[in-house]
């Protein structure tokens, strides 16, 4: 595949996922009593256990205070509890309570079928192709954050159907590697 053909390839890529997005949006905000909105702070507690909510931040790659402001509507609706840290009492150790699991649980199976609605038309390869591609350009796009390396460009306008910009990475303090 030529450079320009690869780049307007990955640029459907680019608009395809941010559509996604967006529809993902909408359907996290249609979701009784805001359900959605501490989705992924209850994921990754049932994923990781009790944590402290800076770990809590760090695994979620999400600002503090956003994180903050997730767990304690979270408390008020009595999905995440949060306990004196005995190893160093200037932190608190956040879980999921048995409401928060069922919460949780439920979302899972909200997701799960809207997945099974938009992809009722699927055959089980089609379904195990898409997993094991995602699961791919996830590796990828990990491997990248892990390296967080600033880029020194960004494209005026990144969705739009235009020659990409050529973005390379920012040069590294000396000394620094991968």
């Amino acid at each position: 595949m030529s450079d320009g053909t690869h780049q307007e390839t990955l640029g459907d890529v680019v608009r395809q996922l941010a559509a996604i997005a967006v529809i993902r949006r909408r359907l996290v905000r249609e979701l009784p009593q805001g359900a959605g909105n501490g989705s992924m702070v209850l994921a990754a507690l049932a994923q990781h256990g009790e944590t402290r909510l800076r770990e809590l931040a760090h695994h979620l790659d999400c600002d503090l205070s956003v994180v903050s402001r997730q767990v304690a509507h979270l408390e008020q609706q009595g999905a995440v509890e949060r306990r004196a840290n005995p190893d160093d009492r200037r932190s608190s150790l956040l879980s999921i309570t048995p409401q928060g699991r069922a919460l949780f649980d439920a979302l899972v199976q909200v997701h799960t079928d809207l997945m099974d609605e938009a992809t009722v038309d699927w055959t089980p390869e089609e379904l195990a192709t898409l997993t094991g591609l995602l699961e791919r350009l996830k590796d990828g796009l990990s491997r990248r954050a892990r390296r967080a390396q600033p880029l020194d460009c960004l494209p005026a306008r990144p969705l739009a159907h235009t020659p990409s910009t050529r973005c390379v990475p920012a040069s590294r303090p000396e000394g620094e590697r991968d």
